[in-house]
Protein backbone atom coordinates (compact mmCIF):
# COMPACT_ATOMS: atom_id res chain seq x y z
CA UNK A 1 0.00 0.00 0.00
CA UNK A 2 2.88 2.38 0.77
CA UNK A 3 4.19 2.14 -2.80
CA UNK A 4 0.72 2.82 -4.18
CA UNK A 5 0.39 5.90 -1.97
CA UNK A 6 3.73 7.24 -3.21
CA UNK A 7 2.75 6.53 -6.81
CA UNK A 8 -0.60 8.32 -6.40
CA UNK A 9 1.15 11.36 -4.91
CA UNK A 10 3.75 11.36 -7.69
CA UNK A 11 1.03 11.36 -10.36
CA UNK A 12 -0.89 14.09 -8.52
CA UNK A 13 2.20 16.28 -8.17
CA UNK A 14 3.29 15.74 -11.79
CA UNK A 15 -0.11 16.66 -13.24
CA UNK A 16 -0.25 19.85 -11.16
CA UNK A 17 3.20 20.90 -12.39
CA UNK A 18 2.15 20.15 -15.97
CA UNK A 19 -1.00 22.24 -15.46
CA UNK A 20 0.98 25.20 -14.12
CA UNK A 21 3.37 25.04 -17.10
CA UNK A 22 0.44 24.98 -19.54
CA UNK A 23 -1.33 27.86 -17.78
CA UNK A 24 1.85 29.97 -17.88
CA UNK A 25 2.36 29.01 -21.52
CA UNK A 26 -1.15 30.24 -22.40
CA UNK A 27 -1.40 33.35 -20.25
CA UNK A 28 1.90 34.82 -21.41
CA UNK A 29 0.45 35.08 -24.92
CA UNK A 30 -2.61 36.99 -23.73
CA UNK A 31 -1.09 39.97 -21.93
CA UNK A 32 -0.19 43.41 -23.37
CA UNK A 33 3.48 43.19 -22.35
CA UNK A 34 5.16 39.85 -21.73
CA UNK A 35 8.12 41.47 -19.96
CA UNK A 36 5.94 43.35 -17.49
CA UNK A 37 3.57 40.42 -16.95
CA UNK A 38 6.23 37.74 -16.39
CA UNK A 39 6.78 38.43 -12.65
CA UNK A 40 3.03 38.81 -12.07
CA UNK A 41 2.23 35.49 -13.75
CA UNK A 42 4.96 33.69 -11.82
CA UNK A 43 3.79 35.19 -8.52
CA UNK A 44 0.20 34.14 -9.20
CA UNK A 45 1.14 30.56 -10.02
CA UNK A 46 3.54 30.26 -7.08
CA UNK A 47 0.90 31.69 -4.73
CA UNK A 48 -1.67 29.14 -5.94
CA UNK A 49 0.90 26.34 -5.61
CA UNK A 50 1.81 27.35 -2.05
CA UNK A 51 -1.84 27.63 -1.00
CA UNK A 52 -2.63 24.24 -2.61
CA UNK A 53 0.42 22.65 -0.98
CA UNK A 54 -0.61 24.02 2.41
CA UNK A 55 -4.13 22.68 1.90
CA UNK A 56 -2.75 19.26 0.99
CA UNK A 57 -0.53 19.10 4.09
CA UNK A 58 -3.33 20.22 6.42
CA UNK A 59 -5.66 17.61 4.93
CA UNK A 60 -3.00 14.89 5.05
CA UNK A 61 -2.22 15.42 8.74
CA UNK A 62 -5.79 16.20 9.81
CA UNK A 63 -7.52 14.07 12.44
CA UNK A 64 -10.21 12.32 10.39
CA UNK A 65 -12.31 11.57 13.47
CA UNK A 66 -12.48 15.31 14.13
CA UNK A 67 -13.43 15.91 10.49
CA UNK A 68 -16.20 13.32 10.62
CA UNK A 69 -17.63 14.74 13.86
CA UNK A 70 -17.38 18.33 12.59
CA UNK A 71 -19.20 17.75 9.29
CA UNK A 72 -22.60 18.59 10.80
CA UNK A 73 -21.24 22.00 11.85
CA UNK A 74 -19.36 22.69 8.60
CA UNK A 75 -22.47 21.91 6.54
CA UNK A 76 -24.63 24.89 7.66
CA UNK A 77 -21.60 27.19 7.38
CA UNK A 78 -20.95 26.30 3.72
CA UNK A 79 -24.69 26.58 2.92
CA UNK A 80 -24.69 30.07 4.48
CA UNK A 81 -21.58 30.97 2.47
CA UNK A 82 -23.16 29.77 -0.79
CA UNK A 83 -26.32 31.84 -0.30
CA UNK A 84 -24.20 34.82 0.82
CA UNK A 85 -22.27 34.58 -2.46
CA UNK A 86 -25.50 35.18 -4.37
CA UNK A 87 -25.97 38.42 -2.44
CA UNK A 88 -22.51 39.88 -1.83
CA UNK A 89 -20.49 37.89 -4.36
CA UNK A 90 -18.32 39.46 -7.06
CA UNK A 91 -19.31 38.97 -10.69
CA UNK A 92 -16.66 37.55 -13.01
CA UNK A 93 -17.56 36.95 -16.67
CA UNK A 94 -21.20 37.59 -15.85
CA UNK A 95 -21.49 35.01 -13.04
CA UNK A 96 -21.60 35.75 -9.31
CA UNK A 97 -19.57 32.79 -8.00
CA UNK A 98 -16.72 34.48 -6.12
CA UNK A 99 -16.20 36.33 -2.85
CA UNK A 100 -13.48 38.97 -2.92
CA UNK A 101 -11.15 38.72 0.09
CA UNK A 102 -8.95 41.44 -1.50
CA UNK A 103 -5.77 39.35 -1.20
CA UNK A 104 -7.46 36.57 -3.20
CA UNK A 105 -10.80 35.55 -4.72
CA UNK A 106 -12.44 32.44 -3.28
CA UNK A 107 -15.12 30.31 -4.90
CA UNK A 108 -17.28 28.75 -2.15
CA UNK A 109 -18.84 26.25 -4.58
CA UNK A 110 -15.42 24.57 -4.88
CA UNK A 111 -15.17 24.03 -1.12
CA UNK A 112 -18.79 22.84 -1.10
CA UNK A 113 -17.66 19.77 -3.06
CA UNK A 114 -15.50 18.65 -0.15
CA UNK A 115 -18.22 19.38 2.40
CA UNK A 116 -20.83 17.42 0.40
CA UNK A 117 -18.63 14.31 0.22
CA UNK A 118 -17.51 14.44 3.86
CA UNK A 119 -21.06 15.06 5.09
CA UNK A 120 -22.55 12.21 3.05
CA UNK A 121 -19.75 9.90 4.21
CA UNK A 122 -20.54 10.67 7.85
CA UNK A 123 -24.30 10.23 7.34
CA UNK A 124 -24.00 6.89 5.54
CA UNK A 125 -21.49 5.62 8.09
CA UNK A 126 -23.95 6.41 10.86
CA UNK A 127 -27.09 5.16 9.11
CA UNK A 128 -25.68 1.99 7.59
CA UNK A 129 -28.48 -0.15 6.16
CA UNK A 130 -31.07 2.52 7.01
CA UNK A 131 -30.05 4.43 3.89
CA UNK A 132 -32.35 2.05 2.01
CA UNK A 133 -35.40 3.54 3.77
CA UNK A 134 -37.04 6.61 2.21
CA UNK A 135 -37.43 8.47 5.52
CA UNK A 136 -33.71 8.14 6.17
CA UNK A 137 -32.90 9.68 2.78
CA UNK A 138 -34.88 12.87 3.31
CA UNK A 139 -32.39 14.71 5.54
CA UNK A 140 -29.16 13.90 3.63
CA UNK A 141 -30.76 14.47 0.22
CA UNK A 142 -32.33 17.71 1.46
CA UNK A 143 -28.96 18.88 2.79
CA UNK A 144 -27.21 18.15 -0.50
CA UNK A 145 -30.07 19.97 -2.24
CA UNK A 146 -29.40 23.04 -0.09
CA UNK A 147 -25.78 22.91 -1.23
CA UNK A 148 -26.56 22.36 -4.90
CA UNK A 149 -29.44 24.87 -5.21
CA UNK A 150 -27.56 28.16 -4.63
CA UNK A 151 -24.69 26.84 -6.77
CA UNK A 152 -27.07 25.95 -9.62
CA UNK A 153 -28.36 29.53 -9.78
CA UNK A 154 -25.00 30.68 -11.17
CA UNK A 155 -23.17 27.44 -12.00
CA UNK A 156 -25.17 24.48 -13.29
CA UNK A 157 -22.00 22.57 -14.11
CA UNK A 158 -20.64 22.43 -10.55
CA UNK A 159 -24.12 21.65 -9.18
CA UNK A 160 -24.35 18.75 -11.65
CA UNK A 161 -20.95 17.43 -10.52
CA UNK A 162 -22.05 17.49 -6.87
CA UNK A 163 -25.35 15.80 -7.74
CA UNK A 164 -23.66 13.07 -9.81
CA UNK A 165 -21.16 12.41 -7.00
CA UNK A 166 -23.90 12.28 -4.36
CA UNK A 167 -25.93 9.83 -6.46
CA UNK A 168 -22.88 7.61 -6.87
CA UNK A 169 -22.24 7.62 -3.12
CA UNK A 170 -25.88 6.84 -2.31
CA UNK A 171 -25.80 3.94 -4.77
CA UNK A 172 -22.71 2.61 -2.98
CA UNK A 173 -24.65 2.99 0.26
CA UNK A 174 -27.39 0.70 -1.04
CA UNK A 175 -30.11 3.19 -1.98
CA UNK A 176 -33.22 1.49 -3.33
CA UNK A 177 -33.72 1.67 -7.11
CA UNK A 178 -37.15 3.27 -6.90
CA UNK A 179 -35.77 6.00 -4.64
CA UNK A 180 -32.92 6.49 -7.11
CA UNK A 181 -35.36 6.93 -10.00
CA UNK A 182 -37.44 9.40 -7.97
CA UNK A 183 -34.35 11.40 -7.05
CA UNK A 184 -33.15 11.56 -10.66
CA UNK A 185 -36.62 12.63 -11.81
CA UNK A 186 -36.80 15.44 -9.25
CA UNK A 187 -33.26 16.55 -10.11
CA UNK A 188 -34.18 16.64 -13.80
CA UNK A 189 -37.18 18.88 -13.06
CA UNK A 190 -34.97 21.21 -11.01
CA UNK A 191 -32.36 21.22 -13.79
CA UNK A 192 -34.96 22.25 -16.37
CA UNK A 193 -36.27 24.94 -14.01
CA UNK A 194 -32.74 26.32 -13.70
CA UNK A 195 -32.21 26.25 -17.47
CA UNK A 196 -35.41 28.25 -18.13
CA UNK A 197 -35.27 30.50 -15.06
CA UNK A 198 -35.68 34.25 -15.70
CA UNK A 199 -32.46 36.11 -16.40
CA UNK A 200 -30.62 32.99 -17.55
CA UNK A 201 -31.58 33.00 -21.22
CA UNK A 202 -27.98 32.23 -22.19
CA UNK A 203 -28.49 28.68 -20.92
CA UNK A 204 -31.15 27.96 -23.52
CA UNK A 205 -28.91 29.56 -26.15
CA UNK A 206 -26.05 27.28 -25.11
CA UNK A 207 -28.24 24.24 -25.66
CA UNK A 208 -29.31 25.40 -29.11
CA UNK A 209 -25.72 26.32 -30.05
CA UNK A 210 -24.54 22.89 -28.89
CA UNK A 211 -26.33 21.22 -31.82
CA UNK A 212 -23.97 22.93 -34.28
CA UNK A 213 -21.49 25.24 -32.51
CA UNK A 214 -19.67 26.09 -35.75
CA UNK A 215 -22.83 27.19 -37.62
CA UNK A 216 -22.60 30.77 -38.86
CA UNK A 217 -25.17 31.99 -36.32
CA UNK A 218 -23.32 30.34 -33.42
CA UNK A 219 -19.67 30.95 -34.26
CA UNK A 220 -19.71 34.47 -32.85
CA UNK A 221 -22.13 33.83 -29.99
CA UNK A 222 -22.77 30.90 -27.66
CA UNK A 223 -21.08 28.28 -29.83
CA UNK A 224 -17.87 30.28 -30.23
CA UNK A 225 -15.80 28.58 -27.53
CA UNK A 226 -16.74 25.05 -28.53
CA UNK A 227 -16.18 25.80 -32.22
CA UNK A 228 -12.71 27.21 -31.49
CA UNK A 229 -12.02 24.16 -29.31
CA UNK A 230 -12.91 21.86 -32.23
CA UNK A 231 -10.55 23.84 -34.49
CA UNK A 232 -7.72 23.63 -31.94
CA UNK A 233 -8.11 19.86 -31.54
CA UNK A 234 -8.28 19.44 -35.31
CA UNK A 235 -5.18 21.55 -35.94
CA UNK A 236 -3.24 19.45 -33.43
CA UNK A 237 -3.56 16.31 -35.52
CA UNK A 238 -1.61 13.29 -34.35
CA UNK A 239 1.51 14.85 -32.81
CA UNK A 240 0.54 18.52 -32.38
CA UNK A 241 2.11 21.78 -33.52
CA UNK A 242 4.65 21.76 -30.70
CA UNK A 243 4.77 23.15 -27.16
CA UNK A 244 4.15 26.90 -27.15
CA UNK A 245 3.11 27.03 -30.83
CA UNK A 246 -0.68 27.13 -30.44
CA UNK A 247 -2.42 29.85 -32.44
CA UNK A 248 -5.86 29.33 -30.89
CA UNK A 249 -4.62 30.45 -27.45
CA UNK A 250 -3.72 33.89 -28.82
CA UNK A 251 -7.01 35.74 -28.31
CA UNK A 252 -9.01 33.13 -30.26
CA UNK A 253 -10.21 30.78 -27.54
CA UNK A 254 -11.58 32.55 -24.44
CA UNK A 255 -10.88 30.86 -21.09
CA UNK A 256 -8.16 28.77 -22.76
CA UNK A 257 -6.25 28.74 -19.46
CA UNK A 258 -9.29 27.62 -17.45
CA UNK A 259 -12.26 25.58 -18.72
CA UNK A 260 -10.91 25.19 -22.27
CA UNK A 261 -7.29 24.31 -21.57
CA UNK A 262 -7.68 20.76 -22.93
CA UNK A 263 -8.07 21.85 -26.60
CA UNK A 264 -4.82 23.87 -26.34
CA UNK A 265 -3.09 20.76 -25.00
CA UNK A 266 -4.55 18.90 -27.99
CA UNK A 267 -3.34 21.57 -30.41
CA UNK A 268 0.20 21.64 -29.06
CA UNK A 269 0.68 17.94 -28.27
CA UNK A 270 -1.82 16.35 -30.67
CA UNK A 271 -3.76 13.12 -30.27
CA UNK A 272 -0.71 11.48 -28.68
CA UNK A 273 -0.59 14.17 -25.99
CA UNK A 274 -4.28 14.14 -25.09
CA UNK A 275 -4.28 10.33 -25.05
CA UNK A 276 -1.37 10.39 -22.61
CA UNK A 277 -3.21 12.90 -20.42
CA UNK A 278 -6.38 10.80 -20.46
CA UNK A 279 -4.37 7.73 -19.47
CA UNK A 280 -2.95 9.68 -16.52
CA UNK A 281 -6.46 10.60 -15.34
CA UNK A 282 -7.58 6.99 -15.79
CA UNK A 283 -4.55 5.81 -13.83
CA UNK A 284 -5.46 8.16 -10.96
CA UNK A 285 -9.02 6.78 -11.05
CA UNK A 286 -7.81 3.17 -10.85
CA UNK A 287 -5.39 3.96 -8.03
CA UNK A 288 -8.20 5.70 -6.16
CA UNK A 289 -10.47 2.71 -6.75
CA UNK A 290 -7.72 0.47 -5.40
CA UNK A 291 -7.72 2.52 -2.19
CA UNK A 292 -11.51 2.24 -1.95
CA UNK A 293 -11.34 -1.55 -2.15
CA UNK A 294 -8.60 -1.86 0.46
CA UNK A 295 -9.70 0.44 3.30
CA UNK A 296 -11.51 -1.11 6.26
CA UNK A 297 -13.06 1.92 7.96
CA UNK A 298 -16.57 2.69 6.66
CA UNK A 299 -16.15 6.47 6.77
CA UNK A 300 -12.85 6.23 4.90
CA UNK A 301 -14.48 3.97 2.30
CA UNK A 302 -17.25 6.46 1.51
CA UNK A 303 -15.00 9.51 1.65
CA UNK A 304 -12.36 8.11 -0.71
CA UNK A 305 -15.06 6.77 -3.05
CA UNK A 306 -16.78 10.17 -3.02
CA UNK A 307 -13.64 12.08 -3.93
CA UNK A 308 -12.71 9.58 -6.65
CA UNK A 309 -16.23 9.86 -8.09
CA UNK A 310 -16.15 13.67 -7.90
CA UNK A 311 -12.78 14.03 -9.62
CA UNK A 312 -13.91 11.58 -12.30
CA UNK A 313 -17.25 13.34 -12.84
CA UNK A 314 -15.49 16.73 -13.04
CA UNK A 315 -13.03 15.40 -15.62
CA UNK A 316 -15.72 13.74 -17.73
CA UNK A 317 -17.97 16.82 -17.68
CA UNK A 318 -15.11 19.06 -18.82
CA UNK A 319 -14.08 16.71 -21.63
CA UNK A 320 -17.69 16.38 -22.85
CA UNK A 321 -17.93 20.17 -23.14
CA UNK A 322 -14.59 20.86 -24.84
CA UNK A 323 -15.16 18.06 -27.38
CA UNK A 324 -18.68 19.40 -28.16
CA UNK A 325 -20.42 16.33 -26.76
CA UNK A 326 -22.30 18.45 -24.21
CA UNK A 327 -23.51 22.06 -23.92
CA UNK A 328 -21.04 24.44 -22.27
CA UNK A 329 -21.27 24.17 -18.45
CA UNK A 330 -18.22 26.10 -17.28
CA UNK A 331 -16.55 23.14 -15.53
CA UNK A 332 -12.72 23.28 -15.22
CA UNK A 333 -10.38 20.33 -15.77
CA UNK A 334 -9.09 19.06 -12.39
CA UNK A 335 -5.44 19.86 -11.53
CA UNK A 336 -4.83 21.44 -14.97
CA UNK A 337 -7.15 24.45 -15.35
CA UNK A 338 -6.13 27.72 -13.70
CA UNK A 339 -7.95 28.66 -10.51
CA UNK A 340 -6.71 29.02 -6.94
CA UNK A 341 -9.88 27.80 -5.20
CA UNK A 342 -10.18 24.82 -7.53
CA UNK A 343 -6.55 23.75 -7.14
CA UNK A 344 -6.80 24.12 -3.36
CA UNK A 345 -9.97 21.99 -3.35
CA UNK A 346 -8.45 19.17 -5.42
CA UNK A 347 -5.28 19.21 -3.31
CA UNK A 348 -7.32 18.91 -0.11
CA UNK A 349 -9.23 15.99 -1.65
CA UNK A 350 -6.00 14.17 -2.49
CA UNK A 351 -4.62 14.96 0.97
CA UNK A 352 -7.71 13.46 2.62
CA UNK A 353 -7.58 10.39 0.37
CA UNK A 354 -3.94 9.69 1.26
CA UNK A 355 -4.61 10.55 4.91
CA UNK A 356 -7.38 7.95 5.07
CA UNK A 357 -5.23 5.27 3.43
CA UNK A 358 -2.07 5.87 5.47
CA UNK A 359 -3.95 6.26 8.75
CA UNK A 360 -5.28 2.72 8.35
CA UNK A 361 -1.87 1.30 7.53
CA UNK A 362 -0.49 2.91 10.73
CA UNK A 363 -3.01 1.13 12.93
Amino acid sequence: MEKTVKLYFAVFFSIIVFGMVMVFNIRMFNVPSAEAAFPQQIRGLVFNFVIAGTGFLVAYFMNLSWLKNSSKFILPFIIFLLFATLIIGTKVNGSKRWINLYFMMIQPSEFAKIVAVVYLSEVMTKKGEKIRLFKDLIYPVGSIGLIALPIAVEDLGTASVIFATSIGMLILGGMDKKHLMLLIFLALLLFLAMVFMPGKGYRVSRFSAFIDPCAEANRTTFGYQQCEAEIALGVGGVTGVGFGNSTRKIKHLPESHTDFIFPIIGEEFGFVGVLALLLVFMFMFFLGSYFVLHVRDTFNFYMIAGFVLLLTAQTVFNLLVVTSLSPNKGVPLPFISYGGSALLTYSVMVGLILNAVTSESRR
